[in-house]
């Protein structure tokens, strides 16, 4: 994928680990830009809404964190993990095991509201990591920003800027804290 597929889906899906603060301040508040930015860019056939496709069995996966935890790069919401069992004896094997091909990961995102946030996925594929956010029922602010509901996945340039984190970031994926990694 090119790099600038790649820095359109890694913010969204994986980021959250430990970084700074001022870091992770500069990064939700790209995140943020760049939602409220994308609802000026052009049509595209990987923007348009619909059902989520990847990962619409995230309920099914592991949860790979002890409890919801807050990720900065998300929009400051509280996130859950999830790994499907093609990829979860790697992404629980540590720093050494190689993430394979058809791994999908999911972090679900909850409001500071406590309503449901964007679902946020990431997939390894062949060539590279494929990524999506899906929100379905955003709130009357976001809503207004976004047009309505999204579903912005890769190769849309929507999605570009997730891979800001994610290029080259196949550990730590998800930014789930060492403390609530489940082993």
């Amino acid at each position: 994928m090119k790099t600038a597929n790649l820095c359109v889906v890694a913010l969204l899906a994986g980021c959250g680990g430990s970084q700074s603060g001022s870091q992770d301040s500069a990064k939700m508040s790209k995140m943020d830009s760049e939602m409220e930015e994308g609802m000026a860019m052009p049509s595209d056939p990987e923007s348009q809404y619909g059902p989520l496709e990847v990962g619409a069995d995230w309920a099914s996966y592991t949860k790979v964190n002890t409890a919801a935890f807050p990720s900065p790069t998300h929009g400051g919401r509280m996130v859950e993990v999830y790994v499907n069992p093609v990829g979860l004896e790697a992404y629980l094997g540590g720093d050494t095991a190689e993430i394979p091909v058809g791994t999908v990961i999911v972090k679900t995102s909850t409001e500071k509201s406590g309503a449901a946030g964007p679902v946020f996925v990431m997939e390894k594929r062949a060539d590279d990591w494929w990524y999506a956010i899906h929100w379905a029922d955003p709130p009357e602010k976001w809503a207004k920003k976004l047009g309505g509901p999204i579903y912005w996945r890769s190769p849309s340039p929507r999605a570009e800027y997730c891979s800001d984190c994610h290029d080259v970031y196949e550990r730590g994926l998800g930014g789930v804290p060492e403390e609530q990694r489940v082993r």
